[in-house]
């Protein structure tokens, strides 16, 4: 907040700094009470306050001059005012060196300090030291405070409470006259999902995070998750019913050096020992990526590439010897693939990726051809009602899962609700100006496929396609379904042969091509 008066040729220019803390703000201190007292004060004095620099409360505050501060002391030397007026050394700084150099600065600048409740003069030995004192009893006051709220939180935390925030899926309200985290009943399951997911071992924090935003789930601010969101989330143990107290934060120290546990009050969401499961599967994956640090092995195909008998994503794998290949892992989680556990090479499969790449052109008369495709896709469904019964189909999924149904046989459930998420996603009618962007990818495709790097190649094969099926007896690429807004230009593409909605199977003309 600032504010200009015109200067009085009888009175002197001054300037106000004032910053109130919450505490201060009960106590009738606001800024407002702070101005005024000081204006009282200057007009005494013959002074006129020509410009006003304040901060609000901002606990933690990391920074060593606070906003108001920087801009009062780059005016200072500018010699825009003669006295400086606060309603208490305390307000300046936390810190008695900080305060002492604020000093400082301004009388390089023949700038006057005054504090409207205390009486001292900077100009007297006297006054000096008596500044001293106070901005000392200041900081004492500042750091006391600090120890007596550190000393509440734990005493909080040790009764089974939690302080500060509660993590995504809590609700905090008051039971008894104490904040008391409360699970949300509608994230109960979601969150449980996440940590068997993450305990199975199959899942990476950005696979997990991809899940709960493609379910359309936003995290405490309303925004996507993130792989850090998603490993704030696994390695909170608040969700197996614990509270943390850290303590006071150390420079060069992690937060987490002093971390204590507490049984909490609180309802946990999942138990203690699938808890411990994910904290295993993470401290593995973390030893294991660490010692592997040295190559950094590229996967075309990473995030894409699926086996044609189960549907399931293939996992990319290289061996210690450096060779590259993509696994498929329903071992992990139920026998239920023909293929469990095999695997293809990298090195076979990419190049038939490539192959099909270049052979991806659209007709001449494509533009025509879509239009009327576009128009016979609307006409064939009522997306309205289709996506409305897949919705209640997904729900009554989740209800089951709630209730226990699904105990011990949760890969089922997981594979029946990603089943009908992509049919959801599938019927999701795509606007035309999506559909003419993809049209003009395809067109420069191959000369942007030639000139492009290994990680530009991989970037693009996410923006076309939503899985490539490979045949693990033919060792061949034999389907591939494109994302929605490429769905209607693969059905005008020569050698791709529609199976059924948005999946396409390969001509194998196309590798023998290149093969030859």
């Amino acid at each position: 907040m600032t504010t200009n008066q015109p200067t009085s040729e009888k009175l002197r220019p001054g300037g106000a700094y004032i910053r109130y803390s919450s505490i201060m703000q009960s106590e009738s201190f606001s800024l407002d009470a702070q101005l005024r007292q000081i204006k009282a004060r200057a007009k005494r004095d013959g002074i006129v306050i020509v410009k006003v620099y304040s901060d609000e409360a901002r606990s933690a505050y990391s920074k060593k001059y606070r906003p108001g501060i920087v801009e009062m002391l780059d005016d200072a030397k500018l010699g825009l005012f003669d006295v400086l007026y606060c309603h208490k050394i305390d307000r300046l700084a936390r810190k008695l060196e900080w305060s002492i150099e604020i000093a400082k600065k301004l009388t390089d600048n023949t700038v006057a300090l005054k504090a409207v409740e205390q009486n001292f003069d900077l100009e007297t030995p006297e006054g000096k030291l008596m500044f001293h004192l106070l901005a000392s009893l200041g900081e004492f006051y500042s750091d006391n405070l600090s120890k007596e709220t550190q000393k509440g939180k734990k005493e909080r935390v040790m009764q089974g409470y939690h302080n500060g925030q509660v993590p995504w899926g809590y609700t905090s309200e008051l039971v008894d006259g104490r904040r008391l985290a409360i699970p949300i009943e509608k994230l109960k399951a979601i969150i449980q999902e996440v940590f068997e997911r993450c305990a199975s071992g199959l899942y990476y924090d950005q696979e997990i995070a991809d899940l709960l935003n493609e379910e359309g789930y936003k995290n405490r601010m309303g925004n996507p998750f993130t792989k850090d969101g998603v490993r704030g989330i696994l390695n909170n143990r608040m969700y197996a019913g614990y509270v943390s107290y850290r303590g006071t934060f150390v420079k060069g120290k992690s937060k987490k050096a002093n971390e204590e546990f507490y049984k909490g009050k609180h309802e946990p969401i999942i138990s203690e020992e699938l808890y411990e499961r994910c904290q295993a599967v993470r401290v593995k994956r973390h030893v294991t990526v660490k010692t592997r640090q040295t190559t950094r092995h590229f996967y075309l195909m990473a995030g894409v590439i699926a086996c044609r008998s189960c549907g399931r994503k293939l996992r990319a794998q290289s061996t210690v010897t450096g060779n590259r290949y993509y696994r498929e892992t329903s071992r992990y989680l139920a026998k239920s693939c023909r293929y469990s556990g095999k695997s293809i090479r990298a090195d076979l499969i990419e190049p038939q990726l490539d192959s099909l790449v270049h052979r991806l052109r659209l007709p001449e008369d494509w533009q025509k051809t879509l239009e009327a495709l576009m128009e016979e896709n609307d006409e064939a469904i009522d997306i309205d009602r289709e996506s409305a019964k897949i919705r209640t189909e997904i729900r009554r999924l989740r209800k089951s899962y709630t209730r226990g149904l699904y105990e011990g046989e949760e890969h089922v459930f997981w594979q029946e609700t990603e089943t009908l998420q992509i049919k959801l996603k599938t019927l999701e009618k795509i606007p035309e100006n999506d559909v003419a962007g993809a049209a003009d990818m395809l067109i420069g495709l191959a000369e942007a496929w030639s000139a492009a790097t290994p990680d530009e190649k991989q970037e693009l094969v996410k923006i076309i396609f939503d899985a490539i099926y490979i045949d693990f007896e033919k060792k061949r690429i034999t389907r591939i379904k494109p994302r929605p807004e490429y769905n209607a230009l693969f059905q005008m593409v020569d050698g791709l042969e529609p199976i059924k909605k948005s999946l396409y199977r390969c001509d194998i003309s196309l590798f023998e091509e290149k093969a030859s």
